[in-house]
């Protein structure tokens, strides 16, 4: 499995959901941020050991990524305990992601971001190539804003061909309340965004079709400094839910990250260090 991450963007928050405003934006401006703590604190090296239930290190896994001299780039080598190598070459500019290169198992996935003048996402391209099967697929989100510049639509092209608008609605505070999937003028899917008296985002909810009711794709809570301190997140069509809970040290960076199911058994530990 891929674990949650301040490494690397392609490894924050992967599921089989796609909320867009959330994986997009959320997770972009999550990302700038953590890489602008490491710069900050001349951070040359980061490293993460995955431990078992009984506090041992896991074997074969091992991921480091290292950042050059001017934090331009940074190339993160992982292993897992199955065996499976990637490499992941990001590249930065204004202290912003500006584009990820992941090679692993033969597959190969490009992207790019750009963003506005006042610092806004503007767009995502990823390119995925299979060497082995020679096919590739590409897709685009070009982000849209309100004069308010809250996010206002985005438009989701796969391979040129399958286009898919997303419209977003605020609510009184100004947040985004509402993601609208639309193609060809009808709702397909819409997720709806909570938050606490912080603003804070809080629940990410759909209706789900097998049980005809709302229910959470994904949970979030906060410590004191506001940070996030619990994610639960559950499976569309699985009740057995995870939990991940966060330490952090005192530069803000992430120390542990510990995943358990609903019976309380863990499924991951990683511990991380910084030089």
């Amino acid at each position: 499995m891929k674990y949650l991450s301040v490494i690397a963007l392609m490894l924050i928050f992967n599921s089989a959901f796609s909320q867009y405003y959330f994986n997009d934006l959320i997770s972009n401006q999550y990302s700038n941020k953590q890489f602008q703590l490491i710069k900050a604190g001349k951070i040359k090296q980061v490293q993460a050991k995955s431990m078992d239930a009984q506090g041992q290190v896991t074997e074969g896994f091992s991921l480091t990524q290292d950042f050059n001299r001017n934090y331009s780039s940074s190339t993160t080598n992982s292993i897992t305990a199955a065996n499976i190598n990637s490499v992941l070459t990001t590249q930065y500019n204004t202290d912003k992601v500006v584009s990820n290169n992941e090679l692993s198992k033969g597959v190969e996935t490009t992207v790019s971001y750009t963003y506005n003048p006042d610092g806004k996402l503007a767009s995502i391209f990823s390119t995925t190539t299979d060497t082995a099967l020679h096919y590739q697929t590409t897709e685009k989100h070009s982000w849209r804003y309100a004069a308010n510049g809250k996010p206002l639509q985005m438009l989701r092209i796969k391979n040129e061909t399958d286009t898919l608008f997303i419209v977003f609605s605020t609510d009184e505070q100004g947040n985004i309340a509402e993601e609208h999937w639309k193609r060809k003028g009808v709702d397909i899917e819409t997720y709806y965004y909570y938050y606490n008296a912080k603003n804070q985002l809080t629940d990410i909810v759909r209706f789900n079709k097998r049980v005809l009711k709302l229910l959470p794709d994904y949970l979030f809570e906060y410590d004191d400094l506001n940070r996030l301190a619990t994610m639960t997140q559950v499976p569309a069509a699985n009740s057995n839910y995870l939990i991940w809970k966060y330490a952090y040290n005192d530069n803000g960076l992430k120390k542990t990250e510990i995943c358990t199911n609903r019976e309380k058994e863990l499924i991951a530990k990683i511990e991380y260090s910084y030089q």
